[in-house]
């Protein structure tokens, strides 16, 4: 069977950078969160590289206990400052207008962090109201939904009121998970009608929105931002980053002749020990990286109805039904017949 596409992704350093800033100033140094990941401070120097999403989740659940805050995900992105979001920050800066930003933003959003999908696309006509747009985030990966999402939505207006200069609420704010007890932050922040339970998480604002010029645009700047983006977005979709391409041949073992460190360094032109290396840099360990790329093939297979759990457990190698079922609900909470159900309901 194919492998399905895209696996576990990556987050950007800078992006990494703005978690950790967050927490500093909540008196979290930044050392004592990398240390049990085996992450070293000075990687944070490296802002052209790359971390597992793996870890950036792991740091955020971390933040999120340490901090004892609920809302931390949507103070986070209320943090968020233009250089978190590295090159894409300067672009969008750049743009000439808000439209012409955030229909770049969702082109480019990868370069920040494989994370979620973003979309950019008109809603439905309503009777009494202009015509509107949203701007909406799909979460890509299981763990901590809400706190990513809110993060997401919280950050991108942040963000939009800082390079368009328009303080203008939007018009709503949807949210897949369900609202907690306490919305009162939500308001706070928005400004807005904030509705849970949704089918999208998404910011919805007037159309006529986007054609709001920027303060900072320069067309040079941005011309040559857009052939350095193109360029990194490349690199990255034909797997150049030793992580994606160990992950891709990763797969193709799991069903084959199992997971095996050696073979797999051989594919990839290392030495065993340079690949542990080159993971470690990104915060996994060799046995780390397999039980993810199980994790991200699991589900993605369990979007086909057609497959038995006995099938699944087949590909990405495990023995029988039950191992999978025991190491999914460690992932994600759920049993996979509890996944797919909702998933395809």
């Amino acid at each position: 069977m194919d492998t399905p596409t895209p696996l576990a992704g990556s987050v950007s350093v800078a992006y990494l950078q703005g978690l950790l800033d967050y927490l500093g100033r909540q008196g979290i140094a930044a050392e004592t969160l990398l240390e049990p990941l085996q992450l070293s401070p000075g990687l944070l120097a490296q802002r052209d590289q790359r971390v597992a999403a793996s870890v950036y989740l792991e740091l955020m659940a971390r933040g999120v206990a340490l901090t004892g805050d609920e809302f931390f995900g949507l103070h986070l992105g209320e943090a968020v400052r233009p250089g978190y979001y590295g090159v894409l920050g300067y672009l969008l800066m750049s743009c000439a207008t808000l439209g012409d930003a955030l229909h770049r933003q969702a082109r480019y959003a990868t370069l920040v962090g494989s994370l979620g999908h973003v979309d950019l696309a008109d809603e439905p006509a309503r009777p009494g109201l202009e015509p509107q747009v949203a701007h909406s985030w799909q979460p890509l990966l299981p763990q901590q939904q809400r706190q990513l999402s809110e993060e997401t939505l919280a950050g991108w207006t942040t963000f939009g009121h800082w390079i368009s200069g328009l303080d203008i609420p939007p018009t709503e704010v949807r949210f897949q998970h369900p609202a907690p007890a306490d919305t009162t932050e939500y308001q706070r922040i928005f400004r807005c009608p904030v509705l849970f339970s949704q089918a999208d998480n998404a910011l919805v604002f007037p159309k006529r929105l986007l054609q709001a010029p920027l303060g900072q645009a320069d067309a040079q700047v941005r011309q040559m931002l857009d052939g350095y983006a193109d360029r990194l977005l490349s690199e990255l979709r034909q797997g150049q980053q030793v992580l994606d391409r160990a992950r891709l041949e990763l797969a193709k073992q799991l069903a084959d002749e199992g997971p095996d460190l050696e073979r797999l360094a051989q594919i990839l032109a290392l030495s065993p020990r340079t690949l542990q290396r080159r993971l470690r840099e990104t915060g996994l360990s060799f046995s780390q990286l397999v039980d993810e790329t199980r994790q991200q093939l699991v589900l993605q297979y369990l979007r086909d109805p057609t497959l038995e759990l006995a099938d699944i457990a087949f590909f990405v190698g495990f023995s029988e039904a039950g191992s999978l079922a025991r190491a999914f609900r460690r992932w994600t909470g759920q049993s996979p017949a509890e996944y797919r159900r909702a998933l395809l309901s």
